[in-house]
């Protein structure tokens, strides 16, 4: 799957171009805007998450790729120029500031097909990602996993610029996907098992919502009826597949233990078991603990989560860690109003209430489960001759 921003000069243009994408062959998703090749500079924000940048412009000239270079460079990513007849002077110039692809109006078929492969085939070649898997398990009912899942995937997304898959596997009525988007799903975990045999990337991308420009949500079954079909195999064919499309790929289990999500939690990187401070949940909790050490999971691969955590709450922090018999990872705050506001509109809350304490506490624990990769320290020679400047690099930044 290739993400192309298609900028053309004219609406019945882009129409064409859309449909003869459609033709390809080639997996991808498309964003249209309508503008010129001169006002490339304006687009900037959406060039940078996209595979393929095509621009359409009948008066495109060389003079007109001045700052194709610099959006380029900044972007890392394939450009084709559309225009009717290129010169020679415009072929040229094309390929000094790093355009490999410039087609002539009315595109060819074969063509254009030919030139999205070679985009896709860099891609899937330069991109194979080893995602890591995150489970969000409840050990009781009402400790807020889906709400937790959620914001933690679009976090990721947002903030870190990584590329996340959500999976619902909540087997009775699934609702992680009415938490971001106010459409019907494509398509749900159980349509998509039901044609397990269909699955490829291509298939996959079919299936799941696109809430995001770096976040995927695939729904859960929402029928327990349809639920009772899942098979352990089917997650595990999804699950290689998906590690290699994503960065990070979080699934919200829910409260079952059962032999299909003790399946996902196998081959889970991490499980996050969620509790509160109430006397139910601490005898639950613990009793899944003891099932987690009897099913041979490290207590490193176990983080417990603290849900609407109150330091003044009858059931202390230290009370809690003594019954469980492990150690608190991480405390998500109590925070009624706004997690209330963001499931009624179903937005996520480090969306609607970024600077609220829980919005603060879920970007914390994506920062604990995906550590930030400190930049190397510069050494003396390099920071005193960082303070040289580079004229052709101030230059770029001005933009």
């Amino acid at each position: 799957m290739i993400d192309i921003l298609l900028i053309s000069s004219s609406a019945e243009r882009s129409t064409h171009i859309g449909a003869q994408l459609e033709q390809s062959g080639v997996a991808y998703r498309l964003r249209t805007l309508h503008g010129e090749a001169r006002q490339l500079r304006a687009y900037a924000a959406a060039i940078k998450t996209a595979d393929l940048l095509i621009v359409d412009d009948v008066d495109l000239s060389a003079r007109e790729l001045s700052g194709f270079e610099e959006v380029l460079a900044q972007a890392h990513l394939h450009c084709m120029l559309v225009t009717p007849a290129p010169s020679t002077s415009l072929l040229m110039a094309a390929m000094r500031v790093g355009v490999r692809h410039v087609l002539s109006w009315p595109l060819d078929d074969r063509e254009i097909a030919d030139a999205l492969t070679h985009v896709a085939n860099k891609k899937n070649a330069g991109l194979r990602r080893e995602g890591r898997v995150v489970s969000v398990s409840s050990c009781k009912g009402g400790t807020g996993t889906t709400l937790i899942a959620v914001n933690l995937a679009y976090t990721l997304a947002a903030q870190r610029d990584k590329r996340v898959l959500l999976i619902d596997l909540n087997q009775q009525f699934a609702d992680a996907s009415l938490l971001v988007a106010d459409k019907a799903p494509p398509a749900t975990l159980a349509d998509l098992c039901s044609q397990i045999d269909r699955l490829d990337a291509a298939f996959f991308e079919a299936c799941v919502m696109h809430v995001h420009a770096n976040l995927d949500v695939l729904a859960g079954a929402g029928d327990p009826v349809k639920a009772a079909e899942l098979r352990p195999a089917h997650l595990e064919r999804m699950l290689t597949l998906v590690r290699e499309q994503y960065d990070a790929v979080i699934v919200d289990v829910g409260q079952s233990i059962n032999p299909l999500t003790i399946h996902v939690l196998d081959h889970s990187d991490t499980i996050c078991m969620v509790v509160r401070q109430n006397i139910l949940y601490l005898h639950s909790g613990r009793r899944m603990l003891d099932i987690f050490k009897e099913l041979g999971y490290p207590a490193s691969k176990v983080r417990v989560v603290v849900n609407q955590y109150d330091k003044n709450a009858q059931i202390s922090l230290p009370t809690l860690e003594e019954t469980l018999g492990a150690k608190v990872a991480h405390k998500l705050p109590r925070d009624e109003k706004h997690a209330n506001d963001a499931l009624n509109h179903g937005i996520p809350v480090v969306t609607a209430a970024k600077g609220s304490a829980l919005a603060q506490g879920i970007v914390l624990l994506a920062e604990m489960l995906w550590p930030v990769v400190a930049a190397p320290r510069k050494g003396v020679l390099s920071r005193l001759f960082a303070t040289r400047a580079n004229p052709l690099q101030q230059l770029k930044t001005e933009h």
